[in-house]
């Protein structure tokens, strides 16, 4: 069972990672060290590779003009008027509101706290994740969503790790039962929730903002949720 441990646990580590910077993203203003990252050209060729040139292109324009004093401050007001302030380009970045929607596509239909908000808290329970207490946000929103399945997939690389470490019979079984486990719920989560919804709310960020940064970041969030879905449908459990 412990064969492919190494290469199990470097592709959940960059999971963690992946999940960790999208759900930032969604929650909180960029910050400089995360621009210069993002735009650095390694990971951009990075991004090319995993999602197509046509989810990076817009990053390689913001890139090639970057001026991180003005473009920061242009960032952050960005970020205010899609996810903070609900005014005319506000997106309304949470899943109750775009899972009862009308067929039209119209927004506003769903309310918030309703019945996909005691789906998704039934499920932080289930798994024993308070993520309620971490953020402000409600348990709908994408950063917070984003969020869980980052926890998840640290569980999981604990649970890898504990195999790894496992001494006996016993602690191996145990060890490759907790990665199943979340592992399934991961798949479970993401077919549920995530991949339900968040092309609805992609479309609305790259309709109304006015940076490629964004543009770009809505496109790759999407590529990688359909990408990670059906790598975990993929493995045979």
């Amino acid at each position: 069972m412990k064969s492919g441990t190494c290469t199990a646990n470097e592709d959940v580590k960059t999971r963690v990672d992946m999940y960790r910077f999208l759900s930032s993203v969604y929650l909180y203003p960029p910050r400089e060290e995360i621009i210069r990252q993002i735009t650095a050209e390694n990971s951009l060729d990075e991004l090319s590779c995993l999602f197509g040139e046509q989810a990076t292109e817009g990053l390689r324009g913001f890139a090639s003009t970057l001026n991180i004093d003005t473009d920061l401050a242009l960032l952050t007001q960005e970020f205010m008027d899609l996810f903070k302030v609900p005014t005319g380009r506000y997106v309304t970045p949470f899943e109750d509101v775009y899972r009862g929607a009308a067929a039209s596509g119209k927004q506003g239909k769903g309310p918030l706290m309703g019945e996909y908000a005691v789906q998704v808290k039934k499920m932080y329970r289930q798994a024993g994740i308070e993520i309620e207490k971490e953020c402000l946000e409600i348990p709908t929103h994408i950063g917070v969503e984003l969020s869980f399945m980052c926890c998840l997939c640290e569980m999981e690389l604990e649970a890898i790790r504990k195999n790894k470490a496992a001494v006996s019979l016993e602690q191996v079984e145990a060890a490759y039962v907790d990665s199943i486990g979340c592992h399934k719920f991961q798949a479970r989560f993401l077919n549920e929730h995530l991949t339900e919804w968040f092309p609805q709310l992609g479309k609305s960020i790259q309709a109304k903002t006015q940076s490629e940064f964004y543009r770009s970041l809505a496109i790759i969030t999407e590529k990688f949720l359909v990408q990670d879905a059906a790598s975990l449908s993929d493995v045979d459990l």
